[in-house]
């Protein structure tokens, strides 16, 4: 059986949402050490739309671009990505695919 680890961006007092405005201007290499302990040793991941969609709008780039974390870009792009959405979704990154029928079953047979 497989573990499923959770991990929420989220601030000391309770916000999650534009982790833009909080997250990225305080962002440094204890930080960077934590998010790749999580995202970085993980070989499927289980996203909601509109990470996936975040992500996917950035990451690919970063990789292409080869800058200082290029390596952990492309340790996302060759990441199996299991979306989860309603909508039928359609993708440009590599190794995505969308979660379909009952999310208790399909997360289950994960």
């Amino acid at each position: 059986m497989r573990k499923i680890t959770a991990g929420l961006f989220i601030s000391l007092d309770g916000v999650v949402e534009a982790p833009d405005q909080w997250h990225f201007p305080y962002f440094d290499d204890a930080m960077g050490e934590a998010v790749n302990a999580q995202l970085g040793s993980a070989d499927t991941l289980l996203l909601g739309r509109v990470t996936y969609d975040s992500f996917a709008g950035a990451w690919p780039l970063r990789e292409a671009e080869g800058g200082e974390d290029a390596e952990f870009a492309k340790a996302l792009g060759d990441a199996r990505k299991i979306v989860v959405s309603r909508q039928n979704l359609r993708f440009s990154w590599r190794n995505s695919e969308q979660l379909t029928g009952d999310l208790v079953e399909g997360v289950t047979e994960l």
